[in-house]
């Protein structure tokens, strides 16, 4: 009688498989690589909505000087650029209402007049939304 063996294709694939080890030791090096990934992310979450903040600046300025070229003086709040006031030659809307709130979900920080002589101050209270932290952004 004559004993058959395993054939050798069903050896060799056993010899080619993962052990459970290899997965965990491969699974653990992605969780670190993803951990890394997500903080280095949240990272250029926050410097993107800086440069939003910058660009939303710039627009709500312009706004301003179109009020004032169209009223003659300066908005008294920045509501006034979503509504103007009763008592202004112009009364059309001049910015969206979502156009004065900055990314972190604050109205513009306006001041008439500003410091130093300038017409007005427009700035964002930034992240931790308080006024005068090193966060706030011009």
């Amino acid at each position: 009688m004559k004993i058959q063996s395993a054939p050798k294709r069903a050896v060799r694939s056993l010899r080619a498989a993962f052990t459970l080890m290899e997965m965990i030791l491969v699974l653990a090096i992605i969780a670190i690589l993803i951990a890394i990934g997500a903080s280095t992310l949240g990272d250029f979450d926050e410097q993107a909505k800086i440069t939003a903040a910058r660009a939303q600046i710039g627009t709500v300025s312009t706004a301003i000087k179109m009020y004032k070229v169209n009223n003659r003086n300066l908005p008294p709040n920045l509501d006034a650029l979503v509504k103007p006031p009763a008592n202004v030659p112009v009364k059309k809307p001049f910015i969206e209402p979502n156009g004065i709130v900055d990314p972190w979900d604050n109205k513009y920080i306006y001041k008439s007049p500003g410091r130093d002589g300038k017409a007005y101050d427009l700035y964002s209270a930034g992240a931790d939304k308080r006024e005068g932290t090193d966060d706030d952004v011009f």
